[in-house]
């Protein structure tokens, strides 16, 4: 149980991190295309900051 809840907490931590970056990559633009592909690098953010906790948990162990 607590290797999830560790899990959960590094997952949305990686994400705000990435998110971050992402925002600053796509900050000034007015189109649809950058749009998309800002929404298409948050679910890709998502995949890789879940991938990061479970290694970083696994590592700790």
């Amino acid at each position: 149980m607590k290797d999830k809840i560790l899990t959960i907490f590094l997952t949305v931590v990686y994400f705000l991190i990435f998110c971050y970056f992402i925002d600053l990559v796509f900050r000034n633009t007015l189109s649809v295309l950058t749009d998309l592909l800002a929404i298409a690098c948050w679910i890709i953010a998502f995949i890789v900051s879940a991938g990061l906790a479970e290694y970083t948990v696994k590592k700790l162990k």
